[in-house]
């Protein structure tokens, strides 16, 4: 669905301007001088036409659609990855032709102002449509308590682009029924429609649907947006054909090279926890009994790993209920808890492939068991190698601990299974920083 064309215009005009105006920043940041007419003329001219093919990556990307993903949140991102594919584009038109000036510099320079700019100014824009109420009026077709919460999350907020003003539930109607009351609905001035597309009904109703999709509605997936929003899967709504594509041969490289890192982390790793480890180590052996304990995971593929721990407890009781009794943290081990040392051991669970430092939490295998047959989804957890930390454990900080508990262990899973299906290097990356943040305030889990 495209924008009205004044609006079209001032985006492609905004964009235009904004771009060469990145370029003038980026010449007086590369010699921390304004810089001369006849000097940006000349760096001017090569760059035009990179600046006419970040406009079509734009248009590619949908930035100049009415938001096909009605979060603002991920604008940045799209902003950011259409100019480093302009930007990767240029760099070998630049190396390739026999130009007189020096790019390198000037095109980081130029990528890193241009995606702060471009960021701003549609924020900008976007801010001023919500402010203005100008809301794209959208109707939810589906059923089920995480159709319930979508709706409710974007009508209680004004952050997101869209607005329902209906909903159509789907228990107890037919397909025919479906198909009349979303004609309706747009012919009564909905421009977004949202779809579970894993409901039975509306799969039956979905070949009605495709003269509506050919107009200019817009048809988004309810799975999809219900993850842009919550930054988790909507379990009882899962794709499990869709979840499984995300992972196959197309994550081999990056799979390699987390390997890769996790190897060389953990060798760093190994050298600065060294001296904090061996203190605690002859802390431990001056209080008696064995400084390490061997909890026992479940691990990729379902199988039994023995992870590397610090004691911290009076005994290793191996999770049994009569001695946990018995038991309890003492006080060095709470310090070890908080300052996270007694983690550090497991850097040899990295090392050797057990582990990786982002991924799922791996899980005690008796209560493995008990999530295995309460939640359908619960054994995908196992395609990955679990993690020190993970897409869950920085959002999810009602996690559960002792006992098992199937209601906040779903929604546990529903983060896991988010972050098997959306990994990357970026994500990791992201995961990283809040661990380090959630460590250094002794938050977390």
């Amino acid at each position: 669905m495209a924008f009205d064309r004044r609006e079209t215009a001032i985006l492609i005009i905004g964009d235009f301007l904004i771009l060469v105006a990145s370029l003038w920043a980026a010449l007086f940041f590369r010699n921390l001088a304004v810089p001369s007419l006849g000097y940006f003329e000349i760096n001017l001219i090569p760059f035009l036409p990179v600046f006419l093919l970040s406009l079509v990556i734009f248009y590619i990307a949908g930035l100049y659609e009415k938001q096909t993903r009605p979060i603002r949140r991920v604008m940045g991102p799209r902003i950011a990855g259409a100019l480093f594919a302009t930007v990767a584009i240029a760099a070998i038109l630049f190396f390739a032709l026999p130009l007189t000036i020096a790019p390198k510099t000037i095109l980081v320079l130029y990528l890193v102002i241009s995606v702060i700019a471009e960021s701003a100014w549609r924020f900008h824009r976007m801010n001023r449509e919500v402010r203005e109420g100008n809301r794209e009026p959208a109707l939810l077709v589906g059923s089920g308590p995480a159709v319930l919460e979508l709706f409710d999350e974007v009508n209680d907020n004004d952050r997101y682009m869209v607005r329902f003003v209906s909903r159509i539930d789907t228990n107890n109607l037919s397909e025919n029924s479906v198909f009349e009351s979303i004609a309706s609905e747009i012919r009564a001035g909905a421009r977004v429609v949202v779809i579970d597309t894993s409901d039975p009904v509306v799969v039956q109703a979905v070949s009605e649907l495709y003269d509506l999709m050919a107009g200019s509605t817009l048809f988004l997936e309810f799975a999809s947006m219900y993850e842009d929003v919550f930054d988790r899967v909507p379990l009882q709504h899962l794709d499990a054909g869709t979840l499984l594509e995300s992972f196959p041969k197309r994550h081999a490289l990056y799979g390699l090279a987390k390997r890769i890192f996790d190897i060389g982390l953990a060798l760093i790793g190994f050298v600065f926890a060294a001296p904090f480890v061996g203190i605690a180590v002859l802390i431990l052996l001056f209080s008696g009994g064995s400084p390490f304990i061997f909890p026992e995971r479940i691990g990729k593929g379902g199988r039994i790993i023995r992870l590397i721990k610090l004691r911290t407890m009076l005994f290793f009781d191996a999770g049994d209920p009569e001695k946990q009794k018995q038991n309890k943290v003492t006080a060095f081990g709470k310090f070890l808890r908080v300052t996270r040392i007694d983690e550090l051991p497991q850097l040899w669970n990295i090392f050797v492939g057990d582990l990786s430092f982002i991924g799922p939490r791996p899980e005690f295998p008796k209560i493995a068991e008990v999530y295995e047959r309460e939640i359908p989804q619960y054994r995908m957890r196992y395609l990955i190698t679990p993690g020190l930390s993970g897409w869950a454990q920085i959002h999810d900080y009602d996690a559960p601990r002792g006992p098992a508990d199937v209601v906040r262990t779903s929604r546990k899973v529903s983060y896991d299974l988010y972050y098997l299906k959306r990994r990357s290097f970026g994500l990791d990356l992201a995961i990283a920083m809040k661990s380090i943040r959630a460590i250094l305030a002794l938050s977390g889990t």
